[in-house]
């Protein structure tokens, strides 16, 4: 139920509240939420259930995917901390009590229950909608509801869940289903159609009146959502074999895209196709028609026409047949198609543009001059514009849940006079804190929401069923230009209750929102919540988005949008002013760093994704942590301010080729079977703009190793870095046939390949060789990685795809950080080129390797490792960036491994700490001396290096300073609209705050200069 906010805020109102400070209302240590497979997303336990696994700070619970049934529920005692708790195993979900899910519909009298959910499908099953420290939202779609005689219900269903850390709800939703598609007969668009389920076809003899020289074929078709019937493409009618074969003619699907075909005589050769620009959008009925004139091929959909081909001369027809539903010559799987055709005609010559039109707008009253065969099935058939789909009158749904003793149920009853139509879905929704006192909703509180700096009001609305407030960010004004822009709404929360009540906000953009131009929105987007006078306050705010479509298909929650969440804890009788800030690609100037869960409804597959990004002009690395798609942790990746992609002139600020493939910690047993990661959990502990931190954590499937890694991007204006922390505990004695702790490419996925690669340290250049391709075997044999700062270049890369256009990148990596026992006693870094065929193309990789002779990992054994992942720009002439030290070197080293030399040696910070406590070196992590302050020396340094000043008593008012040349400290100030350069960050568990600054750090010639720095907050 959506309650407007006007119907509320006179309930309440501000008079007599206290405002307090945003310090008041910051989350408990307990306002955290995990979702993610109990034995990864290719594994099953042992009673085969795919369990999907969420634990906050206070309760767990345990859905399984395939029966949607509540196999734990309750609450978890003594929560450990967000961080530690990312690591914890399966046991604290796992020991908890089952609960009692029922899930019912009743149509005419019958009752009709839940049995299971649909499978996982590129579209459809288990779905992850949201993810992040504050909410996790997921569905099961294609729910299956069957009578007690196992009579199934035409239903389409859903279950929703939305889990925050202290209020969990259940919400199903469902509407009438689609008539079954059956073979035959069936419902048409000129009268009755006939329908293909992938099994049936229809069959012409061969006859002269289906070999005209020249021709017209046009028909109805009605595409249903759904896999296809074939693993190619489906023919809905083929002439004469297939496109090789002399005299052919017909039309196919390939993805869903009509194409046209004509073989005009002469073997393959004379073989040409039209194809559409778009794929058919399913559950609608289209009309395609293909015309040859002697000259020309031309392909209309829907009367326009889509696609053309030039063939020149004239057709010489063939004596085969035709075929409706399949390839004529029903090879493999005979390339069959499923849906429904209707109105099929064949005319012997070309009608042209104003005759396929109408032919397009009224069937019913197609030309009759040179038709030669019709098939029209049943004149006396129904019509309909969509397949038919029942109403359902005095039907009722009721979701029903038992955990322990208590029930909770909700229900909708409609009577005959109000039908559930397929077009009005019904929902039902129960909440509760499994375990724990219930939490009041907060439907009393008011949110207030304006546009800065103009004043006008966004769009508030209070959902029930979920207990958050909608913020519509659709209608704000951006401030600003180009890459530094901003949009500001100031933001009241009220609660007037005699309570503390948990207030939860989501922050609203579709696709109509993004108002600003030339940038590659919703890439590199930073929500932020900042107070009255700009500070930013260290509120978790959660990025979720998504830009991806089915055109085809009919899919909730995909399109282009932006969710931000956070969770406001408002004191009894109090308000809050604050200020919600979206930063698009530059923060203070200088190119922003952001890490967000990227929803894939819309693309497929559907499980966890997450991008970050520098600026906001595309994607520049992507995670997978379940590895459903690519096999890999690290997949997508992308080189930053060089020119676009898929362009041949040079295109500015846009999406960069993909120069992707990564992993770590990839393990084959004894007998060589890879064992994927289980229970990966994932801690998003800074979302930027200044820095990143986002922990990966969980085990081998089968139990014997432990592991986690931390990645982190952060503010620059020169090349993307994602600093790497890694760790790997051995549980027990673990037999290996390959074991690698980290990869830059991976054997599943690449995009690229490196024709020379280098090995060096501090130093120089230690070896460098030709890259060898493929063969899925090392191509190289273990090199240990001796010196300083050890580091590997892969260079000279080209794309696998010789007809990529737009600019290119190299890789590299650096070993800042190493500390191992391997076969039980101390170990250094080895490196080795392995050569993969990754799908389908032979490239290279480098992969981090144990030392030679160590064959198995014993108990004890681990691995600590800190390494840096670059991706440089190949030339000079490709980077537009304003970094000058960066072009300056590309100028003289491009393409060659100075490059990445200059980034290892350039790189290696020296921090001396004169107040405070050094705590890490990369990225540089200071605890401030009594909570305030904090001084401190770099050394070193290239593009902007992120330090974070961390165990503050207060966020309010930090001042850093650097002291000049010439002894005079002087304020440290990036800020182009104002406070907007630093993060800041808040620790639950210590309730201390952080903040972080990037420092620029390039000198003259790339020279290695210490600087000077002191910081002070206010107590």
């Amino acid at each position: 139920m959506i309650v407007e906010l006007a119907t509320i805020a006179a309930c309440t109102g501000a008079q007599g509240l206290t405002t307090v400070e945003p310090s008041a209302c910051l989350p408990q240590e307990t306002d955290y939420t995990f979702m993610w497979w109990a034995d990864g997303f290719r594994g099953r336990d042992a009673q085969g259930r795919w369990l999907r696994c969420v634990q906050t700070g206070r309760y767990a619970l345990a859905l399984d995917a395939v029966t949607a049934q509540i196999g734990h529920l309750g609450a978890v005692p003594d929560a450990l901390p967000y961080p530690e708790a990312a690591a914890q195993d399966n046991g604290p979900v796992l020991r908890l009590p089952p609960a009692d899910l029922d899930l019912t519909i009743t149509v005419d009298g019958t009752t009709y229950r839940c049995v299971r959910a649909g499978p996982p499908t590129q579209h459809s099953g288990p779905r992850l909608i949201e993810s992040g420290r504050l909410v996790q939202r997921a569905d099961l779609t294609d729910l299956a509801f069957e009578d007690d005689r196992g009579n199934r219900l035409d239903v389409e269903a859903r279950l929703e869940q939305i889990a925050w850390p202290d209020r969990l709800t259940l919400l199903l939703e469902a509407r009438p289903g689609l008539e079954p598609l059956r073979a035959g007969n069936t419902f048409g668009r000129a009268g009755g159609g006939y329908g293909f389920d992938g099994t049936n076809d229809l069959e012409e003899t061969p006859s002269a009146d289906l070999q005209p020289e020249q021709l017209t074929l046009a028909l109805g078709v009605y595409v249903p959502e759904g896999p296809p019937a074939t693993r190619a493409y489906p023919w809905l009618v083929c002439a004469n074999g297939n496109e090789w074969a002399d005299g052919h003619y017909g039309l196919a699907l390939i993805n869903n895209v009509p194409t046209g075909f004509a073989n005009i005589g002469g073997g393959r050769e004379n073989a040409h196709q039209a194809r559409a620009g778009e794929p058919l959008r399913g559950e609608q009925w289209h009309h395609l028609a293909l015309t040859y004139d002697g000259a020309d091929l031309r392909l209309y959909v829907d009367g326009e026409q889509r696609g053309s081909a030039h063939a020149g001369k004239a057709r010489v027809p063939a004596g085969g047949g035709l075929t409706i539903g399949r390839r004529g010559d029903n090879s493999g799987d005979g390339y069959r198609f499923r849906g429904v055709l209707d109105a099929i005609r064949l005319y012997g010559h070309a009608l042209t543009a104003e005759e396929v039109r109408a032919l397009y707008s009224t069937p019913e009253a197609q030309p009759t001059e040179g038709l030669v065969r019709e098939w029209g099935f049943d004149p006396d058939g129904a019509e309909f514009p969509t397949r038919p789909s029942a109403d359902w009158r005095g039907a009722s749904m009721e979701l029903r849940l038992t955990a322990g003793e208590e029930t909770l149920a909700d229900r909708v009853a409609l009577t005959a006079d109000d039908p559930w139509t397929r077009e009005t879905p019904r929902r039902v929704a129960v909440s509760l804190a499994p375990g724990l006192p219930a939490t009041p909703a907060a439907a009393n509180c008011t949110v207030e929401a304006t546009s800065l700096p103009d004043s006008a009001a966004c769009p508030v609305e209070y959902d029930a069923a979920r207990d958050w407030f909608r913020v519509d960010l659709d209608g704000i004004e951006p401030v600003g230009s180009g890459n530094d822009v901003l949009e500001r709404v100031k933001l009241t929360v009220a609660n007037p209750e005699a309570e503390e009540r948990a207030v939860r906000l989501l922050f609203d953009k579709s696709q109509s929102g993004f108002r600003v131009r030339g940038l590659a929105v919703p890439t590199g987007l930073v929500p932020m919540l900042r107070d009255a006078d700009g500070d930013p306050t260290g509120i978790p705010v959660q990025i979720s988005k998504n830009w991806h479509r089915q055109e085809d298909r009919e899919l909730a929650y995909q399109g282009l949008w932006l969710h931000a969440f956070s969770l406001l804890r408002i004191p009894a009788r109090s308000r809050v002013e604050l200020e919600f800030t979206l930063a698009y690609a530059h923060w203070g100037g200088v190119a922003s760093a952001s890490h967000a869960q990227l929803c894939l409804i819309g693309w497929g597959s559907n499980q966890l994704w997450d991008e970050s990004a520098l600026g906001c002009w595309g994607e520049s690395i992507c995670f997978e942590p379940d590895q459903a798609q690519a096999e890999c942790l690290i997949c997508d990746v992308r080189p930053v301010m060089v020119h676009a992609m898929g362009r041949d002139e040079p295109v500015q600020w846009s999406w960069t080729n993909n120069v992707g493939g990564g992993d770590f910690f990839r393990y084959f047993d004894a007998d060589g079977q890879r064992r994927f990661p289980r229970r990966m959990r994932t801690a998003y502990l800074s979302q930027g703009p200044n820095l990143t931190e986002v922990l990966y954590a969980g085990e081998s499937d089968d139990g014997k190793l432990v592991h986690r890694v931390t990645v982190s991007l952060y503010r620059t204006d020169d090349i993307v870095r994602g600093v790497y922390r890694l760790r790997l505990d051995a549980r027990e004695a673990t037999g290996f046939s390959r074991f690698v702790v980290c990869q830059i490419g991976a054997d599943t996925y690449s995009y690229t390949g490196e024709r020379r690669m280098a090995l060096g340290n501090e130093d120089g250049l230690v070896r460098e060789w030709e890259a060898q391709w493929g063969g899925d075997t090392y191509r190289t044999e273990p090199l240990e990685c001796v010196g300083r700062v050890p580091w590997v270049s892969l260079h000279e890369a080209v794309s696998r795809d010789a007809a990529k256009a737009g600019a290119w990148a190299n890789r590299g990596l650096v070993i800042r950080r190493w500390e191992a026992r391997l076969g039980g006693k101390p170990a250094r870094p080895h490196i080795a080129e392995y050569g993969p065929k990754a799908r389908g193309a032979d490239t290279s990789v480098i992969d981090v390797v144990l030392p030679p002779g160590v064959t198995r990992l014993e108990p004890g054994d681990h691995v600590e490792a800190t390494i840096e992942h670059l991706v440089l720009p190949q030339f000079a002439r490709d980077y537009y960036g304003p970094n000058a030290n960066l072009r300056a070197a590309l100028a003289h080293s491009e393409n060659t491994w100075r490059m990445v030399h200059r980034e290892a040696v350039g790189n290696d910070l020296q921090v001396e700490v004169q107040e405070g406590a050094l705590e890490r070196l990369r990225p540089t992590l200071v605890r401030a001396a009594g909570g305030t302050r904090a001084a401190f020396a770099i050394a070193g340094g290239l593009g902007h290096a992120p330090v974070t000043i961390s165990g503050l008593t207060s966020c309010r008012g930090p001042l850093l300073e650097q002291r000049s040349p010439d002894g005079v400290w002087r304020v440290v100030d990036d800020s182009v609209h104002g406070r907007d350069f630093w993060e800041t960050g808040f620790d639950p568990a210590s309730r201390t705050w952080r903040i972080t600054y990037t420092l620029p750090l390039d000198s003259p010639n790339d020279g290695r200069v210490a600087r000077d720095f002191r910081f002070t907050v206010a107590p």
